[in-house]
């Protein structure tokens, strides 16, 4: 009985060693990153570069500004659209289309936005699966909200039908707005 204990004490300790080596992987590496002309702090797996690209959303020319990082195939990224001139009051246009356009990137079925709290203010999420171009399963994770007249898009993406909590517990909870 003694030893039968004993062999169930090291396979446990065995299996959480692996599952805690794996969960610190070098492959994320995680690392908190402040923004201070965009307004927020977001921990990625992976040093994130910053593009600014124009995109013709709801027939507005719409510039999109994201800080992103892949590790695993996994797409994490932060968006941002200001919401200034012909673009202020758009918000839940351009909060939709944007919704949209990450559907079309897994070919998955129009988003249904949910309302939750985030952040201490209302924001609206998607949870969605689809299939990747080789029609593999696919995932996206997104919230969307506005501050200070700025659209934010917060997005996990990868390959299979979820996220590893640990991942996605750890990419959402390391985002923050700064002087908030």
């Amino acid at each position: 009985m003694n030893s039968l204990f004993v062999t169930s004490r090291a396979f446990f300790i065995a299996v959480f060693s692996v599952w805690a080596v794996a969960a610190c992987s070098p492959q994320f590496n995680w690392r908190t990153v402040p923004n201070p002309d965009l307004g927020y702090m977001a921990t990625y797996p992976d040093k994130p570069a910053q593009v600014t690209r124009t995109m013709d959303l709801i027939g507005l020319q719409v510039p999109l500004t994201l800080q992103a990082a892949q590790v695993q195939g996994m797409y994490f990224a932060v968006g941002t659209v200001p919401l200034q001139g012909k673009l202020e009051g758009q918000g839940a246009a351009l909060r939709d289309a944007l919704a949209l356009a990450v559907a079309n990137n897994i070919a998955a079925e129009k988003p249904e936005l949910v309302s939750i709290q985030w952040l201490g203010k209302p924001v609206q999420e998607i949870s969605m699966s689809g299939k990747l171009p080789d029609g593999s399963a696919a995932f996206a994770q997104a919230r969307f909200f506005e501050h200070q007249g700025t659209l934010y898009e917060v997005l996990l993406m990868g390959p299979g039908q979820n996220p590893a909590p640990e991942v996605l517990t750890s990419w959402l909870g390391g985002f923050s707005l700064l002087g908030q």
